[in-house]
């Protein structure tokens, strides 16, 4: 994206990372100035990058918003506020109140830009339930009273998707571009547009040995798209759509297989609940090796490598080998439960 763009500035909201990992971002992008607010835990985080250092001044910054102000080619200064809007709605009044008192000290043109996670009515919002009109209203007037104006998209116009089926589809417009009213007419060549990513497609190895993913490869593939990167797209979002439905259907499995395989061990039998055991533990191995390959692919291996005892993959695992080593009961030579007796004896001898 920033290939294809080639832009002078750059801000990012919710990045999840803190400044440590985001210098070989930087780098990558070939931009001389950066500023990093880290993330609080596993949420929030912004980045402001810009290619030349002296062209851009921050002036105040929060977990919240980054204050700029930047160096035009005619040296004429513009203020760029990047803004992050709390999810929580009973926090957003605290940030409208900071934009208040950033608005104070403007004396420039003025855009503020990012993901305010609220919308200024419901007809910027499509399913779902509606918004409570306090918050709209709170909002919009934040905006009359800085004199903002909302920048219309030149293509697009929801910017927030859940991704849902049918009557649990969500739109909304939650990131925009406000700029002052008085400076929109200057700068009548601006265009804002909604840039939606394409999703990076990664081979699974998963797909390796599986006749349907064979199968689904080869019907995309021969559909009518004359582009390779359109055929790859199509068979990206084929194969992830059929994926997650086989994951949940092998968790579903391997929870039957273990149900089964506690109930034979728990069961009396001779030969038969042996290689019924036994026959069970193996379709469980296959199913628990595709987890595990799965898994070791979108964590990059690390967790493979380091070990991490608490993925449900080590505990089954684990699970079953305690449960090799135990002995569920003794019997004698008459194939009928040891007495009590015995079996302390038999105890006795297992220590020793």
């Amino acid at each position: 994206m920033l290939v294809a763009n080639d832009p002078d500035i750059v801000f990012l909201c919710e990045t999840k990372i803190n400044a440590n990992k985001f210098s070989s971002v930087r780098s990558r992008c070939k931009m001389e100035g950066c500023l990093v607010v880290n993330a609080n835990g596993k949420s929030g985080g912004l980045v402001m990058m810009w290619k030349e250092s002296n062209k851009v001044k921050v002036q105040t910054y929060s977990s919240n918003h980054i204050d700029s102000i930047i160096k035009l080619e005619n040296d004429n200064p513009i203020r760029f506020t990047g803004f992050y809007g709390n999810a929580e709605p009973n926090k957003r009044q605290c940030l409208w109140n900071m934009l208040r008192r950033v608005g104070q000290s403007v004396t420039k043109k003025w855009i503020i830009g990012g993901d305010f996670n609220a919308i200024l009515d419901n007809a910027k919002k499509e399913g779902g339930r509606r918004k409570p009109s306090a918050l709209m209203e709170d909002f919009r007037e934040v905006v009359d009273e800085l004199s903002m104006a909302d920048l219309k998209t030149d293509n697009g116009w929801f910017t927030w998707v859940n991704n849902r089926d049918c009557t649990a589809l969500v739109k909304e417009k939650l990131d925009r571009f406000l700029m002052s009213a008085n400076d929109v007419a200057r700068f009548p060549f601006m265009e804002t547009n909604v840039i939606h990513p394409r999703l990076c497609f990664k081979y699974d190895v998963c797909w390796a040995k599986d006749v349907e993913a064979k199968k689904i490869i080869k019907e995309a593939w021969q559909k009518g798209f004359a582009d390779i990167m359109g055929k790859i797209e199509m068979v990206g979002k084929k194969l992830g759509g059929w994926q997650y439905k086989k994951l949940k259907q092998m968790r579903t499995q391997m929870g039957t297989l273990q149900a089964n395989i506690n109930k034979v061990i728990d069961s009396q039998g001779g030969t038969y609940a042996s290689n019924k055991l036994k026959a069970l533990r193996i379709k469980l191995g296959k199913l628990l090796d595709e987890e595990e390959k799965y898994w070791a692919q979108r964590s990059r291996i690390q967790w493979l490598k380091e070990g991490d005892k608490n993925t449900r993959f080590f505990h089954v695992r684990a699970t079953n080998r305690r449960k090799k080593n135990n002995i569920a009961r003794l019997k004698d030579m008459d194939v009928s439960p040891l007495s009590s007796k015995y079996k302390e004896r038999a105890k006795q001898g297992v220590r020793n």
